[in-house]
Formats: C-alpha cells, sequence, structure tokens
C-alpha cells in the first residue's frame, strides 16, 4: 500500500488525528514489519511451531488446555517422593494436563488440601475438578462446606492470637530476640497455611529485628523456600549470596548439616535459572547437590537428575558432558535414578544421535507432565538438537544432508530445514549446496578472527579497568551505597546514579 500524501489535509476523523505526514507513515511501516514476520515462508523454516513457543515461555496456569496422553504414567510412585504444597501443586498440575490420570490426581489433591488449613486452594482445586471431571469426582471429593468454615475459624483464631503476642513485644518493646521468635512463628503459620504473600509480608518485617547469623540463616532459607512456592517471582532473594562459614554447633543444631542447607540453595538457585532460560547455570547448580541430601518440599531426586541432564544436554559441548556428568561421581547416582538417562548421556557424547533422540521422545510425556520443565520443554528439545547439529558438522569440511538425516533419525528435508534455521542464525557456518544437496563449510579468515579476538580482549580490559576506577574513586570519597531490606529503590540509587555520570 503507498503511504498516505503529505499534501493531503488532516481529517478529523482519522484515526491518527491531525498529525505530521513522518508520523502518518509510521503505523504502515509498523503493519508491513509484522506482516513480514508472520510470512509462511519464514514460519516454514522455523524449527519450532508458535504454539510450542508458546507452551514453552508459559506459566503452568496458562496450560490448563494443554492435554498430554500418558497411559503408563504411575502416579502413584511419582508423587510420594514430595511433600506439603509441592506435593499438592504438581497433582493439580498433572490433573490438569493428563486426562488418563486425572481422577486419581485431583482427588489426591483434594485429599492432601483437607490436611491443612489452605481452604482458598482447596475451593479452587474443587471447583476446577468439578469443571473437567463433572459427577465422576464422586461426592466423597466434594465441596464440604462444613470442613471449610471449621478451617477458617481455625486459622483466624490462631492468626489473631499470634498477632497479639507480636502486637505485645512491640508495645512492651522487648527484646529483639523475642520479636523475632514471634515473628518465626508468624512466618511457619502462614507458610503452612498456604498464605504465602502474608508470609513474604512477615519475612521482610521480620529482616529489621535480627541480629544474629542463626537469625539471618533462617530468615534467608525462609525467604528462599516461600520465593518457591510464589513461582519464583523474587530474583534478588535467590541471587543473594551468604556466607555460611564457620558453621556452629547452634547452627548445626537448628539446621542440620552445611551441606543440606548448602543443597537447599543450589536447588532453588538452580530451580530460578530454570525458570529464565539460562540452562547453563541451571545445569551447573543442579551438579552441585549432593546425592545423600533430600528436598522433598521443593523437588525430587529423581528431578534433580532430570533437570540437570536436560539442561547440560542444552549447553554443554560433548566433552563437557562427558567431564561433568558421566565423571562425575555424586551426579552419576542420580542419573541411575531415571533408567536409561546414562545410556542417552552416552550416546549422545558418542554422536549416537538417533538413540538419543528416541529416548528423549520417550520420556516426553513424563517432562510434559512436569511442573517446571513443561515450559521449557520445547526450547529445551529444540537447543538440544540444535547444538547436537553443531557439534556433529564441527569437524567436516562438506557433509550429505541425506548422511546427516540417517544419523539424526529424521528426513532429509527436515534436516535441510534445520540446517537452514542454523545458518541463517550463523549458528553454523555453512552453505547449503541445494543441486548436490551437500553443506559446505565456509573458509574462514584466520587473521580476521585474529583481530577480532584482540579487539574484544581489549573491550574487556577497558571495561574492567573503568570499573576499577569507578571502585577506586568511591572508596576514596567515603561512598557507599546501602539497600533498604523493603525497598531496593531507596535514595541511595541516585546518589550511585550521579557518581556514574561525573568523570573519575
Amino acid at each position: 500500500r503507498p503511504p498516505p500524501s503529505t499534501k493531503l489535509a488532516p481529517d478529523p476523523s482519522a484515526r491518527y488525528g491531525t498529525i505530521h505526514s513522518r508520523k502518518i507513515s509510521e503505523p504502515p511501516q509498523k503493519k508491513r514489519k509484522s506482516s513480514r514476520s508472520q510470512s509462511p515462508s519464514r514460519t516454514a523454516t522455523s524449527m519450532m511451531s508458535v504454539e510450542e513457543k508458546k507452551r514453552s515461555n508459559g506459566s503452568p496456569k496458562d496450560e490448563k488446555n494443554v492435554e498430554v496422553k500418558h497411559k503408563d504414567f504411575d502416579l502413584k510412585n511419582y508423587i510420594k517422593n514430595y511433600r506439603g504444597h509441592t506435593k499438592i501443586k504438581r497433582l493439580c498440575f498433572i490433573g490438569r494436563r493428563c486426562p488418563d490420570v486425572r481422577l486419581a490426581a485431583f482427588r489426591s489433591a483434594i485429599s492432601e488440601l483437607q490436611l491443612t488449613r489452605d481452604t482458598d486452594l482447596y475451593t479452587q482445586t474443587v471447583s476446577e475438578a468439578r469443571e473437567l471431571l463433572g459427577k465422576s469426582l464422586g461426592k466423597e471429593w466434594g465441596y464440604d462446606k462444613s470442613w471449610s468454615e471449621a478451617k477458617r475459624r481455625e486459622y483466624h483464631e490462631k492468626d489473631s492470637m499470634l498477632e497479639a503476642k507480636l502486637s505485645n513485644h512491640r508495645r512492651d518493646q522487648d527484646e529483639p530476640a523475642e520479636i523475632v521468635a514471634a515473628l518465626k512463628a508468624c512466618i511457619k503459620f502462614l507458610q503452612e497455611s498456604g498464605n504465602f504473600r502474608e508470609a513474604q509480608i512477615k519475612i521482610r518485617e521480620c529482616q529489621d529485628w535480627i541480629k544474629t547469623k542463626e537469625e539471618k540463616l533462617y530468615i534467608r532459607l525462609a525467604e528462599l523456600e516461600n520465593s518457591v512456592q510464589l513461582e519464583l517471582a523474587d530474583s534478588r532473594v535467590t541471587l543473594s549470596h551468604f556466607q555460611l562459614k564457620p558453621w556452629t554447633p547452634k547452627m548445626q543444631d537448628e539446621f542440620g548439616s552445611i551441606k543440606a542447607v548448602e543443597a537447599k540453595f543450589d536447588v532453588i538457585n538452580g530451580l530460578y535459572s530454570l525458570n529464565r532460560g539460562q540452562f547453563n547455570s541451571a545445569a551447573h547448580r543442579f551438579k552441585q547437590v549432593p546425592f545423600e541430601v533430600d528436598c522433598p518440599h521443593i523437588i525430587s531426586k529423581r528431578d534433580v537428575a532430570l533437570y540437570g541432564t536436560l539442561c547440560a544436554m542444552a549447553s554443554f559441548k560433548r566433552a563437557q558432558l562427558q567431564t561433568n556428568l558421566l565423571k562425575s561421581g555424586e551426579f552419576k547416582k542420580f542419573m541411575g535414578l531415571v533408567p536409561g538417562l546414562t545410556e542417552m548421556v552416552q550416546n549422545f557424547v558418542q554422536c549416537k544421535f538417533r538413540k538419543a533422540f528416541e529416548f528423549l521422545e520417550k520420556i516426553k510425556p513424563d517432562v510434559q507432565l512436569d511442573y517446571y520443565l513443561a515450559r521449557h520443554q520445547a526450547n529445551l528439545y529444540e537447543k538440544i538438537h540444535e547444538l547436537a547439529v553443531v557439534q556433529y558438522f564441527a569437524p567436516f569440511s562438506h557433509a550429505r544432508i541425506s548422511r546427516m538425516a540417517e544419523v539424526f533419525g529424521v528426513s532429509q528435508s527436515d534436516m535441510e530445514t534445520r540446517l537452514t534455521v542454523l545458518i541463517s542464525r550463523g549458528a553454523v557456518q555453512a552453505k547449503i549446496d541445494n543441486f548436490n544437496k551437500v553443506v559446505i563449510a565456509k573458509d574462514t579468515n584466520i587473521r580476521t578472527e585474529t583481530y577480532k579476538k584482540s579487539l574484544e580482549v581489549g573491550s574487556a580490559y577497558v571495561r574492567d579497568l573503568r570499573t576499577l576506577l569507578m571502585r577506586m574513586s568511591l572508596f576514596a570519597n567515603d561512598f557507599s551505597v546501602t539497600y533498604s531490606s523493603r525497598n531496593s529503590n531507596d535514595s541511595n540509587e541516585p546518589n550511585l546514579k550521579r557518581m556514574q555520570d561525573g568523570v573519575i
């Protein structure tokens, strides 16, 4: 469509009103850009459909209409590895997605909820189960009004008692240790009742009163575990550093071994990295978890094996997989909990990609029913396939597409499509001979690559030097930046900005 003429008088009823001709031409440009992005040629060469991308980036709540057929899914043995609200969340998630075990999943979730005080989640789960199952759910698992009202009264009575006790401590200006103890009781009660939002408020309030290292560690762990139930929404919590050593006898009595605490940090940071799609960081985190430590209220040992392996395959090279997974005695114990997982990695390392991908397809329904992996399944599988193609072609100057299709267990047209996408992204430096159906590697200019690396090293050096000079200037002027425990957007940030804008 030709752009509108600048000589035309502005029409008061026009969509964009009385504006200049430059602004009038902007909407058609945006429209043309979006139309190109939706052209059939680009969607034809995409390695992942639009629906799969939506599923991989969405949350579990957005995947209510996604159905996974898995008749062999052993729900009973699977769910016994979890505790608390994590168990309930996974049951509800499986019930939404898998029609084959939907009835058993929702019945188990409702039974577990009746052991808690979480009446809101109970009401929501029963309503959702009725919507999906109808009368087949059964009267025994229907909405129990008397139970719900009794639990609500119990919750409000205990909550009022704990709040009154906390208010008395504040009014009497008691020792901080007594106020912290009262706040810890409130936090524990709110978390057990499923009120994680209010628990987060109490945790932030408790940070103003804690003094000892034991109290700081308790609050940090409570905040980390609370962030898991809040869908890992608080990035500042999970990325905060805490010095555990020296490990005192008092900390040993309250928290157990230092390995157990470190495992919680690694597991939650791994989940946070996975949630953000940072597969390399997530793989390193899960790899560090000791085998003897179990965190059933967060994830199971089987999850550690599956999460760590898939994230590693999507981000590690084959040599790294050999070193970090197959030769790691600690993580290899985790991999032994999932039958066939070790053999899959071995096949991947040995370039037996067909067998490795066949196993990936076999466990695909399990991945799609996992609470944390489901939203990343398409992205993870795509990255694993891409990395395999890149690493396979790296040592060759040319390769036949038919042979590559045979190695990867796909059709020749699919293989050609994958190569086209990888070449267009710059992941594979090659070109395709369509007549002979051969992939030919491009000749690299060693001198140009050397200059490029030299420039990158120089830029990194200048950046590090500027950072060091900034730090020295801050120390010389006694300038420090502190963040409020309740709100990081305090008055110190403008001072830091003025310092950065100045000349050092």
